[in-house]
């Protein structure tokens, strides 16, 4: 058998090793070029494919929340602005309710020939301080010259009467032509009369004159109706003193008194009469 001798045995080897290294090298580049293809193609795929759909889905997706969102605070103004209707008329109710309240106390303490409850059906813009028109008439016995009091006090006079409504005249207005005899309880326990002659706009109050020059009237005490010289009975509250006027020679003559407090605002009255026409 022929044997290699040492050179062929090196040439064998260095052959061997140069075909495993070209062989290495070969499948090293093939690998290079295949990641480089594939890092381009994954490249063009995301901005061409992937990021497109992605933003198109995400902006959809943003545009689906804002629209809840409006949806929400849709939703959201409706029931505030209920809320604000319940409350308004939850707050009307109630107002109403302390006027009827006030008003079954006071038809309670009198002792009236003629008491009609009603309600204010017609207030004028042009003459808020003027007139109101009720919703009672001659059917319900209502007469000219009865008094009307709110919850509050006395707030006019009937002026005229239809079958089943009624003109009242505000103890407020200038054209207020009656005048309403009154009393004011003393501190000592007595009382000294007069006659509430008119309404002081720029002030807001009544001026009453006192029969009484003498009398000692301090702010704070209550006027009420005496009963003398109308169609209504005594008793019924008209205001309170806030201040007095005297007269040249240092006597009191006449008083201020301040109005009920809701003359600008009601909707229930009551119509109080002692059936006696003076």
């Amino acid at each position: 058998m022929r044997r290699f001798t040492k050179l062929q045995r090196g040439l064998i080897i260095a052959n061997v090793l140069l075909i495993v290294i070209s062989c290495a090298m070969l499948g090293l580049r093939q690998k290079t070029i295949s990641n480089l293809g594939y890092s381009a193609w994954t490249y063009i795929k995301y901005g061409l494919i992937d990021y497109p759909l992605t933003s198109a889905g995400s902006m959809i997706q943003d545009v689906a929340n804002l629209w809840h969102v409006y949806d929400d605070n849709e939703y959201l103004n409706r029931q505030l602005a209920d809320q604000r209707s319940y409350q308004t008329l939850y707050e009307e109710e109630r107002s109403k309710n302390a006027e009827l309240e006030g008003l079954i106390e006071m038809k309670n303490a009198q002792e009236a020939a003629v008491e009609v409850s009603c309600r204010v059906i017609s207030r004028p813009l042009d003459a808020w301080d003027q007139t109101f028109t009720i919703s009672a008439g001659s059917s319900s016995s209502i007469e000219e010259n009865m008094l009307v009091v709110s919850s509050d006090g006395a707030v006019g006079l009937v002026e005229s009467v239809q079958n089943n409504t009624s003109v009242v005249r505000l103890l407020s207005s200038s054209e207020m032509t009656n005048d309403i005899a009154v009393q004011i309880s003393l501190e000592d326990g007595s009382s000294v009369e007069g006659v509430l002659r008119g309404y002081d706009a720029r002030e807001n109050r009544y001026e009453v004159t006192l029969f009484d020059h003498e009398a000692l009237v301090s702010p704070g005490q209550l006027v009420s109706t005496s009963g003398k010289g109308g169609n209504y009975p005594s008793g019924i509250y008209i205001g309170a003193v806030t201040g007095v006027k005297m007269s040249d020679d240092a006597i009191i003559s006449t008083i201020s008194v301040q109005p009920v407090k809701n003359m600008n605002s009601f909707t229930y009255v009551t119509v109080i009469g002692n059936g006696v026409i003076s």
